[in-house]
């Protein structure tokens, strides 16, 4: 399983720093570097997640505050259970999802369709085989952040070692986003081929 712990080991050995008595990066600073990397990863691959929310009879309104990690609302269906499907228009501003026209909830539940951010701590919920992803994109933040360090401060990497640590860089980040947009353009491809499908 994926965990914080696992994707900081794979992140040290990236970046050839595993002499644990001797570390360039501290634990805090790898872990804030997965951390930009999995925030960056959750928007081009978010996590897919159905709620069930209460509607208020005679109002338009339904309250999402309890979304939290939302990135995006997808879609609204209700009533629940018709086939095919029943989904309303709407929009949402702030924690408020409003459905559009005239349209009023009855007091039962809608489903909500939406993105959320990814977790990774003692869990998680990115998939095994995109570690590598949240690796490299983490090995890019850790250098980029210990570039700019090298840039105001004396030290003895050499007059070029801010320039060097940049290089590498700006190689882990291209890196980096090219697997993302692999991933998003994947992820688009299986959902236009899904839409494609004849009902039952």
């Amino acid at each position: 399983m994926t965990t914080l712990s696992s994707i900081r080991t794979l992140v040290r050995r990236d970046l050839k720093d595993e002499e644990s008595a001797n570390y360039r990066w501290t634990d805090a600073e790898i872990d804030r570097a997965i951390e930009k990397a999995v925030l960056d990863y959750s928007e081009y691959c978010p996590l897919q997640v159905k709620s069930t929310l209460a509607t208020v009879d005679g109002s338009q309104s339904v309250d999402i505050s309890t979304l939290a990690g939302r990135v995006d609302v997808l879609q609204v269906e209700h009533p629940v259970g018709q086939v095919p499907p029943s989904f309303v228009a709407f929009t949402v501003w702030g924690d408020v999802l409003t459905f559009r026209g005239s349209y009023e909830g009855d007091g039962a539940n809608c489903c909500v369709y939406w993105l959320k951010q990814h977790t990774l701590g003692t869990g998680s919920t990115i998939p095994t085989v995109h570690e590598s992803i949240i690796a490299v994109g983490a090995c890019a933040y850790a250098i980029s952040s210990l570039a700019q360090y090298k840039s105001d401060t004396a030290n003895t990497g050499g007059p070029n070692v801010d320039r060097d640590l940049g290089y590498w860089a700006r190689d882990r980040f291209k890196q980096f986003y090219t697997a993302l947009n692999l991933v998003r353009n994947y992820n688009y491809r299986k959902l236009s081929i899904t839409q494609l499908l004849p009902e039952e």
